[in-house]
């Protein structure tokens, strides 16, 4: 479900909510179950959808996480380990354990179930294909990142 303002555009599913702060380009994200709230700049946000793409992409994994096979048969030294760019963030998953861990570079670790990172997958990917969303970021990145096209400065 999205919501927007004047100064933020928030999405939330069952596992989670995710903000963008238009004013200052921040991302936060708020993993309920956990109880956590994790601030993230633009470049973290970027890093943890692509690991999280990456980790989609894994057809092994993905039979593990969506039970296609049983974790408990899995063997017990069996892990799926994705890291994201320069290692931003990085995910370590042993499915006999039926959980996902998620490691921020910003000193943050966060034990997810398997039907908490679906749900996480499912809210990254709904924001990712949202045009305003995906504006807001574009918009940030120019000023951060590049030149100044609006004034012809580089």
């Amino acid at each position: 479900m999205k919501t927007s303002t004047a100064y933020q555009i928030s999405f939330a599913n069952a596992f989670a909510d995710l903000y963008l702060d238009k004013e200052n380009g921040e991302v936060a994200l708020d993993l309920r179950r956990q109880e956590i709230t994790i601030y993230l700049n633009q470049t973290q946000y970027q890093a943890l959808v692509l690991l999280v793409q990456q980790s989609l992409e894994d057809e092994e994994f993905l039979e593990y996480l969506n039970w296609q096979k049983d974790p408990i048969q899995c063997d017990e030294n069996r892990v799926f380990e994705i890291c994201g760019p320069d290692h931003m963030v990085c995910m370590a998953c042993t499915p006999s354990y039926e959980r996902v861990k998620l490691t921020f570079e910003i000193g943050v670790a966060v034990d997810l179930s398997f039907g908490d990172y679906q749900g996480l997958a499912g809210l990254l990917k709904e924001a990712q294909a949202d045009l305003e969303w995906r504006r807001e970021l574009l918009r940030w990145n120019m000023q951060d990142q590049g030149p100044d096209f609006a004034t012809g400065n580089d």
